[in-house]
């Protein structure tokens, strides 16, 4: 069967977005621009569709630190979050928990970092049965060649993909992308709460270098 987001049966998991891991991985505060860009719209969508999103924290969180404010802000009310000690999150009981509580099948990855807690996370979201969406553009790491573990987790059965592919797979079709307003219109939505005003075209978002 050919790997297809369900709008219906995903669920958004960000891992270690955290002040510490982020600097130290990109410590030029211009390049975290695109990375920060998109994660932010990730979960502006998650919010705006109720996606059940799940966030976690590395310890010590004192040292770490816990989400940049502008996703703060940002983050859907309804978010789960967990401190964790071990790397690979489903190791943590109440975690791995949580996420077969989602009441969902599939679960799109981003954070940190690509080689340590995302590999071994997605590695135990994989042993759990979901099929897991690694949003590339979302990913980062000290490590200068993370394509070693990238290869590992999709040779293991993750996807790759990108937050603007997954944003239109989510929406689906013409007249139901809110950020674009002509095709919106054409549309019946009744039912949908206001779309959030900060929400930026995918095609607008900065450029990102892909991680080989």
């Amino acid at each position: 069967m050919v790997p297809r987001v369900d709008r219906n049966d995903i669920g958004i998991a960000v891992i270690d977005v955290q002040p510490f891991f982020l600097n130290l991985a990109i410590p030029d505060p211009s390049q975290q621009e695109p990375f920060l860009v998109r994660l932010e719209h990730l979960l502006l969508l998650a919010d705006w569709m109720d996606l059940p999103t799940l966030v976690t924290f590395e310890l010590p969180i004192a040292d770490n630190g816990e989400l940049p404010e502008r996703l703060e802000r940002v983050v859907p009310a309804g978010a789960h979050r967990f401190e964790k000690d071990y790397f690979g999150s489903l190791s943590e009981p109440d975690i791995a928990a949580a996420f077969e509580g989602m009441g969902v099948k599939q679960i799109a990855v981003a954070g940190a970092e690509t080689d340590v807690c995302i590999l071994q996370s997605t590695l135990g979201l994989l042993d759990l049965g979901f099929e897991v969406f690694l949003l590339e553009d979302c990913l980062f790491t000290t490590e200068p060649n993370p394509g070693p573990a990238l290869r590992r987790m999709y040779t293991a059965g993750a996807v790759p993909t990108t937050v603007k592919a997954l944003s239109y797979e989510l929406v689906a079709r013409v007249t139901d992308i809110p950020w674009y307003p002509d095709g919106w219109a054409l549309g019946q939505h009744p039912d949908t709460k206001p779309f959030p005003e900060g929400f930026v075209r995918p095609e607008q978002w900065p450029p990102w270098n892909p991680q080989i």
